[in-house]
């Protein structure tokens, strides 16, 4: 295992595997899930005031992440989770020109590397945080145009038959039909596109493990920077830059002390997003456990005569309305966005399941059940989370 963790390391000691970039890597992937579960779960105790950043995920935690990854960028020289696994960017151009400089380092010298300039840190930007957000969207626009993973399942796809009528149907108008032309190129390119993009990144981790070249991902060799081990003096560095800084602020003016405490709460990150992943992750193991419902499998099944005996039979089932949303034929799906698994299951009085923001911003908009059409008395008051996923 030591040989594996040091793989491709071994001429240059500042040069990091494969599995430590894969792990930063992983890092970063699992940030963006925590935030939205963690969002989703205060929104349900203040929907008026987090409902929009819920419905608007990906724009809040691209514009969230664009202020952490520029700090980390500017002050460390590399991302928020590489900073995290003691990694740096480099220009591979003062890597080329100073090579015997940064050898000597390797060799037990103290010297560390320049900050990245305004260029290099808005390219990282750009790559961290604007092609995420890209590719997000476009899996977002494919999952909708191909029907999600029922049509994959299953093989049918309902929108597709409803774009074969609007193409056939003559009082379609020219605009509509060059968009479903449009639609059906994406639904046929957009898996080879993404195929491609992950298999760049496979092939470039692949050249990087067996040291064939100094980038472990196709974006870092476009804009020129190769991620490195940080060094003692890039620390030392870092310390007494925030010293100088401290007590230059201290001096100057009470907005510079801010901008100083600011600073300090983005760093507090680097322990606080970590902790809330797996923190958020125990809570999602709790609400789905038997201990969450108040007991475990023995006393459950200890109990059955008695609970049996107890409990109030269910009321009878409000049928559909002909006028209203139709119910999917498959289990466990929302009728609303047709996604399944249902995301935070929401109930309503009528006995319907669905997506919490999907319901949410029905009953604020028409005050109805979208199944049956009655009404919801008290509005968004009368939505209950359902913590046990059931058919609906």
């Amino acid at each position: 295992m030591e040989f594996m963790s040091a793989l491709g390391s071994q001429e240059d000691a500042y040069r990091p595997s494969l599995f430590e970039l894969d792990a930063q890597q992983k890092l970063r992937e699992l940030l963006q899930p925590a935030v939205q579960y963690a969002v989703a779960i205060y929104a349900q105790r203040y929907p008026r005031l987090l409902i929009r950043l819920v419905n608007h995920h990906e724009e809040f935690y691209a514009i969230l992440m664009l202020f952490i990854e520029r700090h980390y960028l500017k002050e460390w020289g590399g991302s928020f989770a590489e900073n995290f696994y003691g990694l740096k960017r480099v220009s591979t151009s003062y890597l080329k020109s100073h090579a015997a400089k940064f050898a000597s380092s390797v060799n037990g010298g103290q010297s560390s590397t320049p900050p990245l300039s305004r260029s290099q840190i808005n390219k990282s930007l750009l790559m961290l945080v604007g092609l995420p957000y890209v590719k997000c969207r476009l899996d977002l626009l494919y999952s909708q145009v191909s029907g999600g993973s029922s049509a994959s399942l299953f093989g049918s796809n309902e929108q597709e038959e409803r774009e074969r009528e609007e193409l056939m149907d003559p009082d379609t108008s020219a605009r509509r039909k060059l968009m479903i032309r449009l639609i059906q190129l994406f639904r046929f390119v957009y898996p080879y596109v993404n195929g491609a993009y992950h298999g760049a990144n496979l092939a470039y981790a692949i050249a990087y493990m067996f040291n064939k070249t100094r980038y472990y991902s196709p974006w870092l060799h476009l804009i020129g920077l190769e991620i490195k081990r940080m060094s003692m003096a890039d620390y030392r560095s870092y310390y007494d830059k925030m010293a100088a800084s401290e007590s230059k602020n201290m001096a100057t003016s009470p907005l510079s002390a801010m901008s100083s405490v600011f600073s300090k709460v983005i760093e507090f990150l680097k322990v606080l997003l970590p902790m809330s992943i797996f923190f958020y992750k125990f809570l999602e193991w709790w609400y789905s456990s038997e201990f969450a419902r108040g007991g475990n499998m023995g006393a459950l099944g200890a109990d059955d005569d008695e609970e049996d005996e107890n409990t109030i039979p269910p009321p009878e089932k409000i049928k559909p309305d002909s006028r209203a949303t139709p119910v999917p034929s498959k289990p466990n799906t929302c009728p609303l966005c047709l996604s399944c698994p249902i995301n935070n299951p929401t109930a309503l009085p009528s006995g319907y399941v669905f997506c919490y923001t999907c319901v949410y911003k029905y009953v604020e908009d028409y005050g109805r059940c979208p199944v049956t059409w009655t009404k919801v008395e008290r509005g968004t008051e009368d939505l209950t989370k359902v913590y046990a996923q059931g058919n609906i």
